[in-house]
């Protein structure tokens, strides 16, 4: 990693300073989703991570800069973990199943925390803020191709293939507001009924089609 700012000590080795911008990535989400972006400052993100304001611009420009970089690692792991697995996935349904149990998994391991922070885009820089729509649309654009493919097939009920992508997003992007990993909803489960709601309000039954 580029060296961004001042420091007052040796430059870390390359696996330990890969290690320590991961907890200032992270550190930095946790707090922002907790205080709100606006509220969290630097000194608490530095304080949080055990480091001098100094030393953590060794691994951010700043906290519009960090906010890009949580938004960035959200879309890797979109990309890695969900686009790019049900793109080799030739049949729409079970792509559809798939993206659905992918994203529900990934929320439930991640947190929240940099889920929620993604809505934070219009705090970004005019060119930073393009480059994550367009990354954006193209998770989009593969939810609504598959839900066509589907229509074709008689299996999509009668809805609008745009407004139905943004309906299911919204559906697994809401469980971060209320779901306590404490609470009496297990995960599992929570992660399996959300599914089959999405599936039964997106799809007609094979036996009835009603």
């Amino acid at each position: 990693m580029a060296k961004l700012g001042v420091l007052d000590r040796p430059a870390e080795p390359r696996s330990a300073a890969k290690d320590k911008a991961a907890e200032v990535l992270m550190t930095a989400a946790d707090l922002m989703y907790h205080n709100g972006f606006d509220a969290t400052s630097m000194k608490d993100i530095a304080k949080a991570v055990n480091l001098t304001k100094a030393g953590l611009y060794y691994y951010t420009k700043g906290k519009h800069d960090l906010l890009y970089k949580i938004i960035s690692f959200a879309m890797d792991c979109l990309e890695r973990d969900i686009i790019k697995p049900s793109e080799e996935i030739g049949e729409a349904e079970e792509r559809l199943q798939f993206i659905i149990q992918a994203h529900l998994k990934s929320i439930f391991e991640s947190g929240g925390a940099i889920t929620i922070l993604t809505e934070e885009i219009g705090k970004l820089s005019p060119t930073h803020r393009r480059n994550i729509i367009v990354r954006e649309r193209r998770y989009l654009d593969l939810v609504r191709v598959t839900l066509e493919e589907l229509k074709k097939t008689g299996r999509l009920r009668d809805l609008d293939e745009t407004i139905a992508t943004l309906n299911m997003f919204a559906s697994i992007l809401g469980i971060v507001r209320w779901y306590d990993a404490k609470g009496r909803f297990g995960s599992d489960g929570v992660a399996a009924e959300t599914s089959r709601f999405i599936i039964s309000g997106l799809l007609y039954d094979k036996k009835s089609k009603t």
